[in-house]
């Protein structure tokens, strides 16, 4: 396992095991947030079951979205897209993730501040031309 994918393994084990999250959504012009449970997925993805009414399928799939949590002085947030949707009872967001932040909370007095604890970022092959 490279570090990349240990990074990003790292952030996801601690995001799974906080469970909830706010998934807010970009739809167009106007966004959208989700309490949601999240689960975790295969490769770089995460599973959110969202349990209030999510827009129909063509409106979000493959938009942007950002996952939010909060947990004692750890902070996650990770950016992605909506992979596919997959209705039941509840509707579950698979989530690609372009990028993860875990950011640690530490204060001296009356003073905080934010250290960065991990971060992974998908890094897209780019094809030249021959």
């Amino acid at each position: 396992m490279n570090d990349k994918n240990k990074k990003l393994d790292s952030i996801l084990k601690a995001v799974t095991s906080i469970q909830s999250g706010l998934l807010k959504v970009s739809n167009g012009e106007s966004r959208q947030s989700f309490q949601v449970r999240v689960a975790s997925g295969e490769d770089n993805s995460l599973h959110c079951v969202v349990y209030d009414d999510v827009p129909p399928k063509a409106r979000i799939k493959n938009k942007p979205i950002h996952l939010i949590q909060k947990y004692h002085d750890n902070y996650f947030f990770i950016t992605g897209h909506v992979d596919d949707i997959v209705r039941n009872n509840t509707r579950i967001l698979s989530i690609a993730v372009n990028k993860a932040c875990w950011f640690v909370r530490k204060r001296r007095g009356s003073v905080s501040w934010f250290t960065e604890k991990c971060i992974y970022e998908h890094q897209r092959e780019l094809r030249r031309a021959s």
